[in-house]
């Protein structure tokens, strides 16, 4: 009985490569793409990203954009170059860690003041392979050097300055100081670039802010006695000025009045009212006017001496001339 199942063809060396052709080129079509995909390595802005050839560094950092990497052997690490903040506060709130977290410090003359403080920097990146290799996150730098590089500085100029001074501006001013030029040459050795120290907050110690706030209340009531004291004596010398200016005027007013002057100055007024007053003399007649008839009297009596004189000497010489 004869099978009716033909036989398998037959393969030959040139089918055998042909296949094995095909399926190569089948293989590189679909794994370009991925190539492709995988060694295009994007850079936002803001980052950087240090590259790596079987896991250690380069000394290349790419930039904001894209770029080309061999995805066997290298790879990147993505650091951001934007500016930090690290806060080391007495409130829960503000600090990076929970509670309680101002630095404590000695003052000069032994009390122990709380100070908040806020360093802000960022990666340098002209440096990020140097920061990469001695911290390689930003979190790292923080616990490593930030936070007791700041905690010494402080610390030490605090130990300097008396409890009256450090709470003050030019105190804090000092301490802030003294922190970045400390801080400054020390990020630069790790590839940071501090931007600022701020002395945010400093604690008194109670007892001792009771003492500083009744002195201050003290010296604002001084002030307000001393400034009271010198409107009075303003006040006094105005007064003084006023009197003295009418005693003057008074005293010239005085100088110039006469009689005549006085009389005028009534009958001036007379003109100047419906109703009028005035003063009687003894006798029945205005008082006015009995001065003036006095004087007018007086003048008279003067005027006929000096006729009658005139006219007994005219009447002696007539009498020698006749002789």
């Amino acid at each position: 009985m004869s099978s009716d199942i033909p036989d398998p063809p037959s393969v030959t060396p040139r089918s055998l490569t042909r296949i094995v052709l095909i399926a190569g080129i089948a293989l590189l079509l679909v794994a370009a793409p991925v190539a492709g995909l995988l060694a295009w390595e994007p850079v936002e802005e803001g980052n950087v990203k240090v590259v790596k050839k079987w896991g250690a560094t380069t000394g290349t950092v790419f930039d904001p954009g894209a770029h080309l990497v061999n995805p066997v052997s290298q790879s990147t690490v993505s650091l951001s170059v934007r500016p930090q903040s690290y806060t080391m506060s007495s409130a829960t709130s503000e600090g990076e860690r929970q509670g309680d977290d101002a630095i404590t410090v000695l003052t000069q003359d032994g009390l122990r003041t709380d100070i908040d403080v806020t360093v802000r920097y960022r990666v340098d990146a002209a440096q990020a392979v140097k920061f990469y290799q001695n911290y390689r996150t930003v979190e790292s730098a923080e616990e490593r050097l930030i936070r007791p590089s700041i905690r010494s500085v402080l610390r030490t100029e605090a130990g300097r300055l008396p409890v009256t001074v450090i709470y003050t501006g030019e105190g804090q001013t000092q301490l802030k100081a003294a922190a970045e030029r400390e801080l400054g040459a020390e990020f630069a050795e790790a590839g940071l670039i501090l931007e600022a120290v701020q002395i945010r907050n400093v604690e008194l110690p109670s007892e001792y802010a009771q003492a500083v706030e009744q002195k201050e209340i003290t010296e604002q009531r001084r002030q307000q006695k001393q400034d009271e004291l010198a409107v009075e004596e303003l006040e006094a010398e105005r007064k003084r000025i006023e009197a003295q200016g009418e005693a003057d005027a008074n005293r010239i007013i005085s100088q110039s009045l006469s009689e005549e002057v006085l009389t005028q100055k009534y009958i001036e007024k007379l003109d100047e009212t419906d109703t009028v007053y005035i003063p009687v003399g003894g006798d029945g007649y205005p008082q006015f006017v009995r001065s003036l008839d006095n004087e007018g009297t007086s003048s008279v009596s003067a005027s006929s001496s000096s006729s009658s004189s005139t006219e007994s000497a005219n009447r002696s010489q007539t009498t020698t001339s006749s002789a």
